[in-house]
């Protein structure tokens, strides 16, 4: 009877730590991920719907990414077929759709949804 109550505890211990360790490992991933503004990513900093069609879903999926690792269930974030809208650096849009969860480029550009950047507004002199 001893031996089994020491069992189970060596058990809780075990399965509490593994635990443990699996979320300070995960809440790291996701801190590095998420840390400064995305840490700019590489495939959205110089990105624009007039960029090429290879670039913008590179970006894309980035920025998907990015969101499923903050969400509190990565997994079930963004399922295939959810549609979603990116606003690039220079304020250009559109909107895509996740093809894939599991590929580097699993979102597409709905196509005429590019929307392109907004002029910018005159600068007025001080007074």
């Amino acid at each position: 009877m001893k031996n089994e109550a020491v069992v189970r505890r060596v058990k809780l211990v075990f399965w509490t730590t593994l635990f443990a360790a699996y979320s300070v490992a995960a809440a790291g991933v996701v801190i590095d991920v998420l840390g400064k503004d995305y840490r700019g990513m590489s495939a959205v900093t110089a990105t624009s719907v007039t960029s090429p069609l290879e670039k913008r879903v590179a970006g894309a999926a980035q920025v998907a990414a990015a969101y499923r690792a903050g969400s509190g269930a990565p997994f079930a974030t963004l399922p295939t077929g959810s549609s979603f809208r990116v606003i690039w650096p220079d304020g250009s849009s559109e909107y895509v759709t996740v093809v894939s969860v599991s590929s580097s480029d699993g979102v597409r550009p709905i196509p005429g949804t590019q929307q392109p950047a907004p002029e910018p507004e005159p600068a007025q002199g001080l007074r």
